[in-house]
């Protein structure tokens, strides 16, 4: 191909104007519908923990319902088994009338 062939197909190439009707159609609304998405705040974390309030609180009154019908444990007598001293509690507890 010689430089005025060459010429002529650059020449048809630029006059030629691409139709960019279809890709004009709604752009307002896409540009402001993205606009909007990219606006919203971000949902923090903990924001999730709010929905969770009522398995935690039937999980509470599950434990207190487990505590009240297993006679649960005594101040003194949970002192004991945390720290050790079961001998101490048992005379305490003798001497105190529990």
């Amino acid at each position: 191909m010689n430089d005025d062939q060459l010429d002529k197909v650059f020449k048809a190439g630029r006059s030629a104007k691409p139709d960019t009707s279809h890709a004009e159609f709604g752009f307002e609304t896409r540009l402001m519908a993205r606009i909007r998405a990219e606006a919203q705040p971000q949902v923090p974390w903990f924001a999730f923990a709010w929905k969770l309030v009522p398995v935690f609180a039937a999980i509470v009154l599950a434990l207190g319902v487990w505590n009240l019908t297993n006679g649960g444990l005594g101040a003194a007598d949970f002192h004991a088994a945390v720290t050790g001293d079961a001998e101490e509690s048992s005379v305490a507890g003798y001497l105190t009338g529990d």
